[in-house]
């Protein structure tokens, strides 16, 4: 007998979630002064690099996105008839020891293609991602990079390098 039993019917509520997103990027320099030293014929002779400094650049960003470079002006020592190309400079990037979830990113070493104020792609993605690192290895290559060692003072010649990260 079920006389004495009632059954109540369920009561809801609906709620409204939303979840905004908003578009993040950021760049970050991990080692800002780079050194390349001149000290044996053989320097002059083949070349030489920083070699690679591991995870340079650290990036964040919820969407594709581009890293260029550019220079502030020729590596100069401070008397611009002996300045040194920017021509004579070379910057290779690869993927640094992160975690990355990005997928099919493009490295472009940039060799005597870094002029004064005109940026230069350096690393391009098709995916976002949480803090990957980019080591960088920059170097003056024999022949005409380091032919335009010749000649020059003894000195420290330098240049301000401006990495930007920019939405694709």
């Amino acid at each position: 007998m079920l006389g004495g039993l009632f059954f109540s019917r369920a009561k809801a509520q609906d709620a409204n979630l939303t979840v905004s997103l908003a578009a993040l990027q950021s760049i970050k320099l991990n080692t800002a002064t780079i050194n390349i030293n001149f000290l044996t014929e053989a320097d002059y002779a083949n070349g030489k690099s920083s070699g690679v400094i591991a995870d340079q650049i650290e990036v964040f960003s919820t969407g594709l996105f581009t890293v260029s470079v550019t220079a502030s002006g020729p590596l100069s020592a401070g008397d611009s008839k002996n300045d040194i190309p920017l021509s004579a400079l070379t910057l290779t990037p690869t993927l640094g020891s992160s975690f990355s979830t990005m997928t099919q990113q493009l490295y472009n070493t940039i060799a005597g293609t870094l002029y004064k104020d005109v940026p230069k792609a350096l690393i391009k993605t098709s995916s976002g991602t949480f803090n990957a690192k980019f080591s960088v290895n920059y170097g003056i290559l024999p022949g005409v990079g380091s032919v335009n060692l010749l000649n020059r003072p003894v000195g420290d010649y330098t240049t301000t390098l401006t990495y930007t990260i920019s939405p694709d």
